[in-house]
């Protein structure tokens, strides 16, 4: 079966923190924290799609950074990592994730920005974690303004709840387990 790329992210480092977007879920009874990336268009690399993604969504140019190692993983409720190996010669991500019995995969590549993000586009807002907030997003119920109130940097383009949790995506769960596994993801 041939895999195919069908969207990319990135997990940046900007002076210590990582940019995640934030907006308002499906439901709207909470804030996803998702990472930068999207749908890949026009026969673009996983590298070529997650650095356009990157600026449209925050406008952040990006420098890759080599990941530690490839990990593959099943979406699932608690995915496990496999290490393994990658195919496209442009860029090696961190991440690959893979539908279940699919042939549809998202690469999520590590990098670095001088550019300050802010929310572009249809992005409502971008989050500055820090490790210690993505630990405490991925396992704790904070709202906006807990967040906030407790020194987390948010850039906010448009006005949103503060009472509203922050729900983590997984691919912010995934970040919080490879920081531990290898901690020079969080400092390059």
């Amino acid at each position: 079966m041939r895999l195919e790329i069908v969207t990319a992210g990135v997990f940046v480092h900007f002076n210590g923190f990582f940019p995640f977007q934030v907006g308002p879920t499906k439901t709207g009874s909470a804030l996803g924290v998702v990472r930068l990336g999207g749908h890949r268009e026009n026969g673009e690399t996983g590298w070529q799609c997650a650095k356009r993604e990157a600026y449209e969504e925050a406008g952040i140019r990006l420098t890759p950074t080599k990941p530690p190692a490839t990990y593959w993983y099943e979406s699932s409720n608690n995915p496990e990592l496999m290490a393994g190996s990658w195919h496209e010669s442009d860029c090696e991500p961190l991440l690959v994730g893979r539908r279940p019995n699919g042939h549809a995969i998202t690469p999520i590549y590590l990098a670095s920005t001088q550019d300050e993000p802010v929310p572009m586009m249809e992005t409502k807002g971008v989050l500055l974690l820090s490790p210690d907030d993505i630990r405490r997003i991925a396992f704790a119920s904070v709202t906006l303004g807990e967040y906030i109130q407790a020194g987390g940097k948010a850039n906010l383009k448009e006005e949103l709840p503060l009472h509203l949790p922050l729900e983590p995506f997984q691919q912010l769960r995934l970040l919080e387990r490879l920081i531990r596994m290898h901690p020079e993801i969080a400092n390059p």
